[in-house]
């Protein structure tokens, strides 16, 4: 079974705090995915693969936000995008 979870946590979770740091003191937007296990055995989410998603986006850098926010919902939600729901009701009467 896939599960980086470990290696993340002791190898680069360290690296993205420094990177973290570094990007929020310059304001420079990012965004960063890491696929960590195959399926979660939290309680929640059981069976679902874990990710760790980091997304920062800065007021006032319109070109930059739009363009981490793109690819952080490419991230989050896949080639289809986000999900759609519709609900309807209809009644005749």
């Amino acid at each position: 079974m896939y599960d980086k979870e470990s290696i993340y946590d002791n190898e680069i979770e360290p690296l993205m705090k420094q990177i973290i740091e570094i990007c929020k003191r310059e304001q420079l937007p990012m965004a960063a995915t890491f696929y960590l296990q195959e399926h979660r055995n939290d309680g929640d989410h059981d069976g679902e693969p874990m990710y760790c998603t980091t997304e920062l986006p800065f007021p006032g850098d319109t070109v930059g936000h739009e363009h981490i926010k793109y690819v952080s919902e490419a991230m989050r939600y896949g080639k289809q995008g986000k999900p759609f729901v519709a609900s309807y009701m209809i009644t005749s009467g």
